[in-house]
């Protein structure tokens, strides 16, 4: 499943790109958004490039079929890789593993500059290898996974207003 989302901000892509990397705003945001147990183990950076590493608890309302696979609340631990100088853009890969749970969560995102803001353009492809299920997990994986990236995109957008 792929899913691709355009984050339209009304701050500079330097503001903006430091709320990405802030470990006291992404802990204030993901329990924002519903998360519990948030750990940033890893925000380190410089010279234009930045590692960042965040660990959580999700919930999910997770339908009989896959109960097997997932639990009322998943541990998460997403791994970002940034490069980018002041100004932008800022480019970003990150995979995201559900601990436990048989999918691959890949994505991108660039932060850039646009108008008297910036926009955040992301992409992120959710697949299962497993035979008849798979579909349907990956397919649940990334739905609820737009689901938070429509939510963090509302926070962020809120703390900036």
């Amino acid at each position: 499943m792929k899913i691709k989302a355009l984050h339209q901000y009304s701050r500079d892509v330097d503001t903006v790109f430091g709320l990405f990397h802030d470990p006291a705003f992404m802990k204030t945001k993901y329990e924002g958004i519903g998360a519990r147990n948030i750990q940033v183990p890893e925000c380190s950076g410089s010279d234009g490039r930045y590692t960042v590493k965040i660990k959580r608890e999700v919930p999910a309302d997770v339908p009989a079929l896959l109960k097997k696979f997932l639990n009322p609340w998943n541990t998460l631990v997403q791994s970002e890789s940034w490069s980018g100088t002041a100004g932008g853009p800022y480019r970003c890969s990150f995979e995201i593993d559900i601990a436990g749970v048989p999918v691959t969560m890949k994505g991108a995102m660039e932060l850039r500059a646009e108008g008297n803001g910036c926009v955040n353009d992301v992409t992120l492809d959710v697949k299962c290898g497993i035979p008849l299920v798979g579909g349907k997990l990956a397919e649940f994986v990334g739905s609820d996974a737009e689901k938070a990236m429509q939510a963090e995109y509302a926070f962020i957008r809120a703390h900036l207003a």
